[in-house]
């Protein structure tokens, strides 16, 4: 199986009830599908479910200035979110919905076979590393073994956090300096000669 045929298997997924009543539509995911890096978040909000697009809205535009602070685009990755679909005002996604999208995102991961994959606030980095606190786990390197290839995990804070703070100094340069890492590691493996499949 594919990737695209992955996206339409998903596309009319009715394992949620109650997201399947909140949502306007299945939001897979978007970018490069042969990535090195892959984002991955927490679920669609009201301007995701309505466009079909991962972070197309105000944190969307967070992480394309920290993107850019490192010198990608959204072309070079890969980004889709914990869940698929958008929960009612924005809520929380319970657990049951985690476990509901788990097969989905561990084959993505299977199929796009990124070198590092970077979580995207606290749900995100629980459902890839098994672990809670985003301010204690941001901008720092887990190496992991995902379907028997070692990869490297990266949690960084969600951009809507910045956004909640007033756009604070502080907490974006926090967030550009674990963006650097990112960069770090890229850069670590091009001198390895595992030729990224992105620019820079």
């Amino acid at each position: 199986m594919t990737l695209a045929q992955l996206q339409d298997e998903y596309a009319r997924c009715q394992r949620c009830p109650t997201l399947c009543t909140s949502r306007s539509q299945v939001v897979f995911g978007s970018g490069n599908p042969h990535a090195d890096v892959l984002f991955v978040g927490e679920a669609p909000g009201a301007e995701e479910d309505k466009q079909g697009i991962p972070f197309c809205g105000s944190s969307g535009k967070v992480l394309q200035e920290l993107l850019a602070s490192i010198g990608l685009h959204r072309d070079d990755i890969f980004i889709t979110n914990t869940i698929l679909c958008r929960p009612e005002n924005n809520r929380n996604p319970a657990k049951e919905e985690v476990n509901n999208c788990r097969d989905r995102l561990d084959r993505t991961i299977l199929y796009i076979n990124p070198k590092v994959i970077v979580t995207i606030g606290n749900f995100a980095t629980e459902r890839i590393l098994g672990r809670k606190g985003i301010t204690t786990l941001r901008g720092k390197v887990f190496p992991q073994i995902i379907h028997g290839v070692e990869r490297k995990i990266i949690p960084v804070i969600h951009p809507a956090n910045y956004l909640y703070n007033g756009r604070s100094p502080v907490l974006w340069e926090q967030m550009k300096k674990d963006f650097q890492v990112i960069r770090g590691i890229i850069d670590e493996q091009k001198k390895e000669g595992k030729n990224p499949s992105m620019h820079n």
